[in-house]
């Protein structure tokens, strides 16, 4: 069965909820209610990547993380991912508990792949054109955008292997909304069972983006799109409503077994 990764934005800034977990409080009561609510792991990140952010320093993104992170100790049974593209704050997080890094720069920087080698951490390798997102740099219309992921996945878990990490640390993400229009978004979600055959597990984040904003309420796209996702063997749920989830994915193994 799928695993839910409910998102934690540390930000004032974020597409969906910026502001409402930026202080620490905020963000600990939120994770204690994701815990509540049944999520596998939690993914916290405190740079906003949704288009036109304004980037920040790895000081300042490592000083909203850190009372986040002393609390990690308290929620022994839900694992931590921390969402960062900075070599310094992701050592400083390993440090501090977290079980997965999720870059969205895809590990492309050497310093990033030297901040984890060491550790036993899962590492999330997300496909991006550029971050923070920019609507006007995405794949060309033409494009098989299954294919380029798929190529585009190889070469990089290729040069993440040659730097001495192994393989079964990945975890692929196909980065929708990341250098690609609402179509080609929809397309990597009809196409996601080709992904398997690059034998990582695969995370999705689709929940609230703006492919969906065609369908109406995003909450509810989203909900379907996870259901669908599920049902394909997709391995992670990356969303913002861990409730909403646990019950689909509750009635779903109820139902199929």
């Amino acid at each position: 069965m799928a695993e839910i990764v409910g998102i934690l934005n540390v930000t004032p800034d974020s597409f969906s909820d910026g502001g409402a977990f930026f202080t620490p409080k905020a963000a600990i009561g939120a994770i204690a209610e994701m815990a509540e609510q049944g999520v596998d792991v939690i993914d916290i990140g405190a740079e906003s990547t949704r288009p036109g952010a304004t980037p920040i320093t790895p000081e300042e993104e490592w000083r909203r993380l850190q009372p986040v992170l002393s609390a990690l100790p308290h929620f022994g049974a839900v694992r931590f991912s921390v969402d960062t593209r900075h070599a310094e704050t992701a050592r400083r997080a390993l440090k501090a508990g977290a079980h997965w890094i999720n870059d969205v720069e895809g590990f492309s920087d050497p310093a990033m792949l030297a901040a984890v080698g060491d550790s036993d951490c899962r590492m999330v390798v997300m496909h991006s054109l550029g971050v923070p997102a920019d609507k006007n740099v995405v794949l060309p219309e033409s494009a098989d955008v299954t294919a380029e992921l798929l190529e585009w996945a190889h070469t990089r878990m290729g040069y993440i292997e040659n730097a001495g990490v192994a393989r079964d640390r990945i975890i692929f993400d196909p980065g929708i909304g990341f250098g690609k229009t609402a179509a080609q978004s929809l397309a990597i979600l009809r196409s996601i069972e080709k992904l398997k055959t690059l034998n990582v597990p695969i995370m999705v984040g689709h929940s609230r983006k703006s492919f969906l904003a065609s369908f109406g309420g995003r909450d509810s796209a989203t909900l379907v799109v996870s259901q669908y996702l599920a049902a394909q063997g997709t391995n992670f749920l990356r969303v913002h409503e861990v409730a909403a989830h646990r019950r689909m994915l509750n009635v779903t193994q109820a139902l199929y077994g």
